[in-house]
């Protein structure tokens, strides 16, 4: 109780929300959860998705959502992400699929999934930009440029029938002996170097 007190007493150290009134900065990034199984990991990545001002959040087949199943146990992890972004679900991931091509034609589709010909996710070119969408405008998604970065199931990963459809595969180099991060923690290495490449952090490109 001393240590939070003296954590709130600092005016240096930062511990609320932006105001209700603040207006989210909005970049052209959409994650795809292809069948994440866990609802707290879902939530994690709405928490995340916030931070990193992600447009959209399609969540597919078995993954919970804020508008169905699961969504009290994403709410304490989201801690009100969930309320915040934008987000639809679909049947399944071939569906998301075709909806980015069709109304999103200039994005690129990333698959996170450590492969044989995954690229390291530093040497992928994202395009897109450090021009942000204020939020509530309205967004004409043939012609805008971005990202969707597609995130998959806890055991199975990104459905191997869907990576075929994606324009990049990439991976979070490992120096351990376990094969992958869990996705909620390797979502915003990739998501954070997005931003980073379009100059949103720090102003480097």
């Amino acid at each position: 109780l001393a240590k939070r007190h003296r954590s709130q007493e600092a005016e240096w150290v930062r511990h609320t929300d932006a105001e209700e009134s603040t207006k989210r900065r909005v970049f052209p990034l959409v994650l795809v959860l292809d069948n994440v199984r866990s609802a707290f990991n879902v939530g994690s990545i709405f928490r995340t998705a916030d931070a990193c001002g992600c447009l959209e959040i399609f969540t597919t087949g078995i993954t919970p959502h804020p508008n169905g199943s699961g969504a009290e146990k994403i709410s304490k992890s989201a801690l009100g992400a969930e309320r915040v972004i934008a987000t639809r679900h679909f049947v399944t991931t071939k569906q998301a699929v075709d909806y980015l091509r069709s109304d999103r034609p200039n994005f690129m589709l990333v698959g996170m999934e450590t492969t044989e010909r995954s690229k390291c996710y530093t040497n992928v070119r994202y395009p897109g930009s450090d021009i942000f969408i204020e939020d509530g405008q309205v967004i004409d998604g043939s012609r805008l440029k971005g990202v969707a970065l597609f995130l998959g199931n806890e055991v199975s990963g990104v459905d191997t029938e869907i990576m075929p459809l994606l324009d990049e595969v990439v991976e979070i180099p490992m120096f351990g002996k376990k094969n992958s991060l869990n996705v909620a923690a390797c979502a915003p290495v990739v998501m954070f170097e997005v931003l980073r490449q379009w100059g949103a952090i720090g102003g480097e490109k």
